[in-house]
């Protein structure tokens, strides 16, 4: 066996966080082209029962687009199943191996850096929402269902997160799952240290397909951050034991994530509800496998640390904040019938937006934040 430095050893565990910063990147700019999809009929016949049973008729565009493999390529709730399991990684790795991690300053400081910068985005929709033709485009029900005026009720439940987003601003939901794994993190550390690695993860996809079927929140996402929570507790043994599959066996498995991750669209509508809800879980394996394998190292950092990807991953939360209003926003001036149009304004000023708003909002945010943290010393 050849030695490593510990110095080789902190460059290569730092270019694989870097690879996880890229992957939140991409991740966003999915979201982003989800949502952008949805002005679009053909896309939006996927997730509105009221559109034209036609729409789903074997080789339509909409059949293509949305039972087959091609659904991965803008499956927004895949792309949040991939924040939460980077959520639960990243979050427990201070607590593991940092020094300074001190749990009195840890949350207020989360806080921080999550609740600053939500009402930072929900002020921003707000305010387009009263200087735009909000509401001049309903191609979709997609966007029918946008709020094109402002209520107390919205606005209050966007600053407190207790009951996840509003019409407002829809990608607001997923904050108050961010909020709840924040509060609970220190149990699911415990649990990541103290229970069978494996049995964690078949216990939490069984929870998230009990979830789905039932309906039930907390057992549909909880559980999500928690695999990321395993991956961090057990990141020695898993990067030695996945440092050592041969390559042809870590294509063969990111190959299968677009069809783990589209199992859902693509099983027969005529299974039960208990088998089609519960495929959910597949999609969370392929999520874990394209999180896993950024976190140790496959596929190579070339990519996922471009300048492009990681300037992604840095605005990523930004993007994530502020393109559905900007996607609204240009479909209702662009108009309807003019959805490449609607896509060509849409995707740039949506990130454009975003840098400026994580100048603007975010990063000082940030800063902010860690003089929270400061003050607990």
């Amino acid at each position: 066996m050849t030695s490593v430095s510990p110095a080789a050893s902190s460059a290569a565990s730092t270019s694989r966080l870097h690879g996880l910063d890229g992957l939140r990147g991409l991740a966003a700019l999915a979201v982003l082209f989800h949502h952008t999809a949805l002005t679009v009929p053909t896309f939006a016949a996927a997730y509105f029962v009221e559109t034209s049973e036609r729409s789903w008729d074997v080789g339509s565009p909409a059949w293509w687009v949305s039972r087959t493999p091609l659904h991965a390529l803008w499956d927004g709730e895949a792309a949040v199943m991939i924040f939460f399991i980077l959520s639960g990684f990243v979050l427990t790795l201070p607590v593991l191996h940092s020094p300074r991690f001190r749990w009195d300053a840890y949350l207020p400081q989360r806080l921080t850096r999550l609740y600053l910068p939500v009402w930072g985005a929900l002020a921003f929709s707000i305010l387009m929402i009263l200087i735009t033709p909000r509401g001049t485009n309903d191609d979709t029900a997609w966007l029918r269902r946008r709020e094109d005026s402002v209520d107390l009720r919205s606005v209050l439940q966007g600053i407190v997160q207790i009951n996840g987003g509003s019409e407002i601003l829809s990608p607001l939901w997923t904050i108050r799952w961010e909020i709840l794994f924040s509060l609970l993190l220190g149990l699911f550390v415990w649990i990541g240290l103290r229970a069978n690695g494996m049995v964690v993860v078949i216990g939490s996809l069984a929870l998230i397909a009990l979830g789905e079927y039932r309906n039930v929140g907390p057992l549909k996402y909880l559980p999500m951050f928690l695999i990321g929570v395993v991956i961090a507790t057990h990141r020695r043994t898993l990067a030695e034991r996945l440092g050592a599959l041969p390559r042809w066996a870590w294509i063969a498995a990111l190959a299968a994530c677009p069809l783990l991750i589209s199992t859902p669209w693509m099983l027969p509508l005529e299974l039960p509800e208990v088998i089609r809800e519960g495929s959910i879980s597949l999609q969370v394996v392929g999520a874990t496998i394209i999180v896993a394998a950024c976190a140790f190292g496959f596929p190579s950092s070339r990519f996922l640390g471009s300048a492009v990807v990681q300037w992604l991953g840095r605005v990523s939360f930004s993007l994530y904040l502020v393109h559905e209003t900007i996607v609204i926003a240009a479909a209702d001036i662009v108009g309807s019938d003019r959805h490449v149009l609607i896509a060509a304004v849409a995707i740039p000023a949506s990130l454009l937006v975003a840098q400026l708003f994580y100048v603007v909002v975010e990063r000082p945010c940030h800063r902010l934040a860690r003089r929270v943290h400061a003050g607990f010393a």
